[in-house]
């Protein structure tokens, strides 16, 4: 009936010829009451409908435009406010302001798009509704990062409002704003009404004139003026501004004037003002350089009588008893003759540094130890402020630690402080980070707000999880969130999604940094309200995890937890085949999160299967299988099919291979951790000798041929096992008790093979590497080309073959690592070995049987060829002829006497 009423509405337009004032709020209720009725299927013919009506019949038909534009607003598609904008630019100039707030407040019911956020507070200012404007401007210059003008008025109309404190704020992001985009020409009007208003901000201003001068040194100057005006009274001030001046341009004479007479002011009582000035060249026509000059001054003026010294050639400090122009005494530290050091004037300027009174090398030298020491443990910031104003402002870690320890704190002392002072570095407002110095601080004259050296500290970041940590900090920490020094931290990670102009980036690549940008935006603006913040909500995150080529690698790569979970819950709220997907994830979130949601949704047996590979995969998926051993549920080992057998062997085994990892020193940390957590398992656990002792001897027999070959397994663990088995069946017999082969000093370990058989198994791993994996590589190359990988066959056959490949390698280049060659002189004829071939009466049949004994890559059952590491060819091992012996085997007895023992060709 909707589509109906809309088409019929649609005519009535074209006939009546209707304009922008014939309609009135009542006719866009009636066609909102019509979109209401209808369904998905008819808002998607009725849009159709609209946008043909458009384009082939009347392009400025106000129906058409609202109906589509609001279908288009509810499913929030790229062009989203297009149509209803350009309603309201109609209907604002036509002066219906109440359909212009009726279309505004539908677009901002949305979100906080700046366009509609204009018009609306340009309409409230057309009808006098200036609180209302007012409340508008401060919503769009939240997330209108380039305006300016109105965060200008804004400022003006806290002033009038005396609201200093807020006028100011808008005084400084405007400032911001025009530096960022190098508009410095219209900095000076809103520094000037800002520096009427908070002239205390000399650190700010003074930052504010460095950034200005990257573009316009003039503009800087100007600025300077304005502060030598406004501090005309602080000689200090005073001078660091005529300095600056100066700096920027050495030419302006009024500038160098003005210093001079500042310093006039300030040394008025020094004994050698006026042959400092002289000899610098300050208040001379010489054509020197300005900057050498001034420099010249501050050394030589420093020098006076009672001033503290260092003399670099000796490191020593010094005090000045006396100085004239041509001579001056120094008394230094723990100098012995009472008379002084007399050096001549230039010989002192040459070799001595001036040193204020609260220097550290002055501190160091004046207190004793123990006070200072107390006094640097007690007070940290002090102690920070002290070394930093010692030089220049500004000192790394390694360089603070050079001027503390040992002089002032021992080595046992330095950990625990400076953990406690890079707390104070991050938290006080008058450290700063330095943007081009590695873990350099700098001191400012002037306290810098949390939010400007938190973004000092993101841009200082590299990794975009180290930025990530930075903005949580932020937030967590109650900075201003909707300052421009967050959102330009913010904008980091949208930019990954939208040009400049607002539009969405197409996305090439999907990365983790990808994932990790959209979780947290989405994060911000959903869960924690923040709407005025731009993500990108027409972007699924089923989507962005279709076009991730190798989703399961993406996730182990995000570095942050809680985006890694916000992804699992993403997954499972909007991938219909999630449970076939976080086992894959598993691995790299060992937590009970998942393992929770399998019990929430009840998919205990999906669950179940995670443990089984686990076991079945234990080398790729050691740390799953021990966070499983450990903290798994025993009611899912139960159902995952897996025996406690299975289970106690899949240890043993990895034990091996874990020890022979790090004997080949690969990823030794890790595997480190691994052999110590299965020796705890298995041995102070006691699940080896739990085995042992509630199993029977052919089990026992099982699991000493695993335990003996566990690589670099300690020799007492090996001998508690052979005891607890001893305990258990007094007539067991242990294969590798020693034998006559001792007697040539051979006693064969580890993969028992022929030469030909190694020799086999090497071209088979040549073939693999050289032949089959490029090929089946060119194979997957040709069928990226075809196109989209998600419906590929061949490409996806390519992959599972190339991880089969590439399984395959890796065992058999673990097995040829592991290989011992027996050769034939090696082989002892009067027990059955390695290489030795028995032939054995059944007592049980009453018939001979004969079988080769040989290593795993020759055995051939069928052939009665019995691998020698097998059960059943543990047996065997070491029988003599005429030795009757019985065993038991997976519930089979078995009886027989050797009659015949020979060694075979191989």
């Amino acid at each position: 009936m909707g589509f109906q009423d809309i088409e019929n509405v649609l005519k009535e337009e074209q006939w009546t010829r209707s304009t922008v004032t014939t309609y009135t709020l009542g006719s866009f209720e009636a066609l909102d009451g019509y979109l209401a009725a209808m369904d998905e299927e008819e808002k998607t013919e009725t849009k159709a409908l609209c946008d043909a009506h458009l384009e082939e019949r009347e392009k400025n038909s106000i129906v058409a435009m609202y109906v589509s534009g609001s279908i288009q607003l509810e499913r929030r598609g790229a062009d989203d406010y297009l149509q209803l904008l350009t309603l309201i630019e109609m209907f604002k100039e036509a002066k219906k302001h109440n359909i212009v707030e009726m279309l505004c407040k539908k677009i901002l019911s949305r979100s906080e798009n700046k366009h509609a956020l204009r018009l609306l507070a340009s309409s409230y200012e057309a009808v006098g509704k200036n609180a209302e404007k007012y409340e508008l401007w401060e919503r769009l210059v939240k997330v209108d990062y380039e305006e300016v003008e109105i965060v200008r008025l804004l400022a003006i109309h806290a002033q009038e409002e005396k609201n200093v404190e807020l006028a100011a704020s808008y005084y400084k992001k405007a400032i911001h704003r025009l530096i960022k985009r190098r508009d410095t020409s219209a900095v000076r009007q809103i520094f000037s009404a800002l520096l009427f208003l908070d002239v205390e901000q000399f650190g700010y201003f003074m930052g504010v004139v460095e950034q200005v001068a990257i573009e316009s040194k003039s503009t800087a100057v100007a600025l300077l003026r304005e502060l030598e005006s406004a501090f005309k009274d602080d000689v200090d001030t005073l001078i660091e501004i005529q300095k600056q001046m100066l700096m920027l341009d050495g030419e302006d004479s009024v500038a160098r004037d003005n210093l001079v007479r500042s310093y006039k002011i300030k040394y008025k009582d020094h004994s050698r003002l006026k042959s400092c000035l002289e000899s610098s060249h300050l208040t001379s026509s010489f054509n020197r350089d300005i900057i050498y000059s001034i420099e010249d001054f501050e050394t030589n003026i420093a020098f006076d009588k009672g001033t503290f010294v260092f003399q670099n050639s000796t490191n020593r400090i010094g005090r000045i008893r006396s100085i004239d122009e041509n001579d001056v005494i120094v008394d230094f530290a723990g100098q012995s003759t009472k008379q002084g050091s007399r050096l001549s004037t230039s010989m002192a300027f040459k070799s001595l540094q001036a040193l204020d009174r609260g220097h550290i090398w002055v501190l160091k030298s004046v207190l004793p130890r123990e006070r200072l020491t107390d006094k640097v443990m007690e007070d940290i910031p002090w102690t920070l402020m002290t070394v930093m104003r010692s030089f220049e402002g500004k000192i790394n870690l390694k360089e603070l630690k050079t001027e503390l320890v040992p002089s002032i704190l021992a080595a046992r002392q330095w950990t625990s402080w400076l953990a406690k002072a890079k707390k104070e570095l991050m938290t006080n407002p008058l450290f700063d980070l330095s943007v081009n110095e590695t873990d350099t601080y700098l001191l400012r004259n002037t306290p810098v707000s949390y939010e400007e050296k938190q973004l000092s500290i993101f841009r200082s970041e590299k990794d975009i999880y180290d930025k990530i940590k930075c903005l949580k900090e932020f937030i967590s920490s109650k900075g201003d969130v909707e300052s421009d020094f967050f959102f330009e931290m913010v904008r980091y990670f949208s930019a990954m999604f939208f040009e400049d102009n607002g539009s969405y980036k197409p996305i090439v690549d999907v990365t983790d940094a990808t994932f990790s940008a959209y979780l947290l935006l989405k994060d911000l603006v959903v869960r924690q309200n923040m709407n005025f913040l731009s993500w990108p909500e027409n972007l699924s995150f089923a989507t962005l995890y279709e076009r991730a080529e190798q989703p399961e690698e993406i996730f182990a790569a995000i570095k942050d937890s809680e985006l890694k979970k916000s992804f699992i819950d993403h997954v499972v709220a909007e991938v219909p085949s999630w449970s076939k997907i976080l086992p894959a994830l598993f691995p790299s979130y060992l937590t009970s999160y998942i393992p929770d949601i399998f019990r929430h949704y009840k998919k205990q047996a999906d669950l179940a299967k995670i443990y089984k590979d686990a076991v079945e995969n234990f080398k790729e998926k050691s740390a799953t299988l021990l966070y499983l051993l450990r903290s798994g549920d025993p009611k899912i080992w139960a159902k995952s099919g897996v025996s406690g057998e299975q289970l106690l062997f899949s240890e043993l085994q990895l034990l091996d291979y874990a020890n022979r990892l790090i004997e080949n020193r690969k990823d030794v940390t890790e595997n480190r951790k691994i052999s110590k957590t299965l020796m705890s398992l298995l041995f102070d656990e006691k699940a080896i000798f739990k085995y042992i002792e509630e199993g029977k001897e052919e089990q026992a027999q099982k699991v000493y041929s695993l335990v003996a070959n566990v690589f670099a397994l300690p020799g007492g663990r090996k001998i508690e096992v052979k005891h607890a088995i001893s305990e258990r069946f007094p007539t067991f017999r242990f294969f590798d008790e020693p034998t006559s082969l001792e007697k040539d000093g051979w006693i064969p370990t580890g993969l028992f093979c022929s030469q030909a058989a190694l020799d086999a198994k090497k071209r088979e791993m040549e073939h693999i590497q050289h032949v089959e994996l490029p090929e089946v590589a060119r194979e997957i190359g040709n069928a990226r080309e075809m196109g989209d990988l998600r419906e590929n066959s061949e490409y996806k056959y390519g992959k599972e073959k190339q991880t089969l490949l590439t399984n395959t390698l890796r065992r058999l280049a673990e097995e040829i690592d592991r290989a011992t060659v027996v050769t034939r002189d090696k082989v002892d004829p009067s027990r059955i070995g390695f290489g030795t071939k028995a032939v054995l009466f059944d007592n049980k049949k009453g018939k001979e049987v004969v079988y080769t004994i040989m290593g795993p890559w020759e055995s051939n059952p069928d052939e009665n060829i019995i691998n020698i590491s097998a059960p059943f060819g543990r047996s065997l091992v070491n029988r003599q002829e005429g030795e009757r012996f019985a065993f038991t085997l997976n519930d089979i007895d078995y009886d027989f006497t050797v009659s015949k023992i020979t060694v075979v060709d191989f």
